[in-house]
């Protein structure tokens, strides 16, 4: 019996029962008297009395920007947050995963973090007859994207444009300027640093990350210019969708997530976290063609992270508007909110998940960013507000027995989504995109 339904809430006697797959998430929104939609979203392990919360909370805002969406889209949910790779003080094991799912008769699961990922890439033949996701079943492909050193090597053998990366000796006189990298585990700017000179390097290599026994560094040649993130969304291997955005302060992530928490203070509360991306015609096919490449090496499914730089007039190595790849993270952004500017972007998402995009008919890879006001002001998001008033949801993520669920209906009904435009087939089209508007591009192979 497939546990991906969703069964109307009728007197009759008489149960119809509506298949998931059979519906795109506009269609799904605001039926009367249907059942919540039933998420799950993973986070990463949180330790007992959450002491590593802010480093390993990325969950907690995907989630937090999940039921956002589903709000935006009227779409009636229960939304469940569980730490996938603890069950109490231990590991959670995949019949604990299935039960849970059997028991709340869970619909969809959201990992949001790597190490969800590779947990569902590993037990995967074991769970994903009970539930719908979207993941590389090839848990291979996480290690190696989540490895930067791997990652790397990949990246030259498939000719993407990438800094020049080597393996750290601090036995050899180093030639500054360069970025010092852990190989794993960096989360929003922590493991890596700027090294100008000798101090900076004995700075760097004093701190924690750096001193992790199982810590590999890395050597980056730095190239100056823009930072640009890109989540993108593969289904086996084909990208049919990207939302780009710009943070306005990459080399401080660490506070940018600070400013989140206090998002509501007068201080913060009208600043933005990302800008519009505005990139030529050269620049929207490279990238493109990257994305391209990279399906094609990992046979990719999901949503991944891409980093990219548009180099400045700055270089001594790279033309000015170049682009270039820094890094891939098999996951969700923590700029995942400024998709909201598109709601369409995570319809086209949750339709990956479901299964109701065909791959034969998608012959382009939309562009759901370009066209859109970018609306990322701090105070249009209040996770602190939204987890005070859910606060089991925080305190019992690692307790697989407590239901520490939310429950949204909507107060009104409305099933007209006829507004709303697809993707269309013109080549770097300009026209201005609205809620649930992709800009589209060609995408082809050199």
């Amino acid at each position: 019996m497939s546990l991906s339904s969703i069964t109307p809430l009728t007197p009759s006697s008489v149960v119809k029962t509506i298949g998931l797959e059979e519906l795109t998430v506009n269609e799904l929104h605001n039926i009367p008297g249907v059942k919540p939609l039933r998420i799950l979203v993973t986070i990463h392990n949180i330790k007992p009395c959450l002491g590593n919360v802010y480093t390993k909370g990325l969950g907690l805002w995907v989630q937090y920007i999940v039921q956002k969406y589903l709000k935006t889209r009227n779409i009636p949910h229960k939304l469940y947050m569980k730490s996938i790779l603890t069950e109490g003080f231990r590991k959670t094991s995949p019949e604990t995963v299935v039960n849970f799912i059997k028991q709340n008769k869970i619909d969809v699961i959201v990992p949001s973090d790597v190490t969800d990922t590779m947990f569902l890439a590993e037990h995967y033949h074991k769970i994903a007859p009970h539930v719908k996701l979207a993941i590389t079943e090839n848990v291979k492909i996480y290690e190696i994207m989540e490895d930067k050193w791997e990652n790397y090597k990949m990246l030259k053998q498939n000719n993407i444009a990438t800094p020049s990366t080597e393996l750290f000796d601090k036995e050899k006189e180093q030639q500054y300027p360069f970025f010092l990298k852990v190989a794993s585990g960096t989360n929003g700017g922590r493991g890596v640093w700027y090294c100008r000179n000798d101090d900076d390097l004995r700075d760097a290599l004093k701190s924690k990350e750096a001193n992790s026994k199982a810590a590999l560094l890395l050597r980056q040649t730095p190239i100056y210019g823009d930072i640009i993130c890109a989540q993108v969304i593969y289904k086996h291997g084909k990208p049919v969708g990207f939302f780009f955005a710009k943070s306005i302060k990459a080399d401080d992530l660490s506070g940018i997530g600070k400013n989140y928490v206090f998002s509501r203070s007068k201080s913060v509360r009208d600043m933005n976290s990302h800008v519009k991306v505005e990139l030529s015609e050269d620049q929207w096919n490279d990238v493109s063609i990257i994305f391209e490449q990279i399906g094609k090496a990992t046979d990719y499914h999901g949503m991944i992270d891409i980093e990219f730089i548009v180099a400045g007039p700055s270089n001594s190595i790279a033309e000015r508007g170049s682009v270039w790849l820094l890094e891939c993270n098999p996951r969700f952004s923590g700029g995942i909110h400024t998709t909201l500017s598109n709601p369409g972007f995570l319809d086209l998402y949750f339709d990956v998940v479901n299964g109701n995009l065909d791959t034969q008919e998608c012959t382009i890879c939309g562009n759901y960013s370009r066209g859109v006001d970018m609306r990322a002001t701090f105070g249009q998001f209040k996770p602190t507000n939204f987890y005070m008033e859910h606060p089991f949801k925080v305190l019992f993520v690692r307790h697989w027995r407590v239901n520490n669920s939310h429950t949204y209906i909507p107060l009104t009904v409305s099933r007209d989504r006829s507004s709303d435009k697809k993707p269309n087939n013109k080549s770097m089209a300009h026209v201005d995109s609205t809620v649930s508007t992709a800009e589209t591009i060609s995408v082809s192979s050199r």
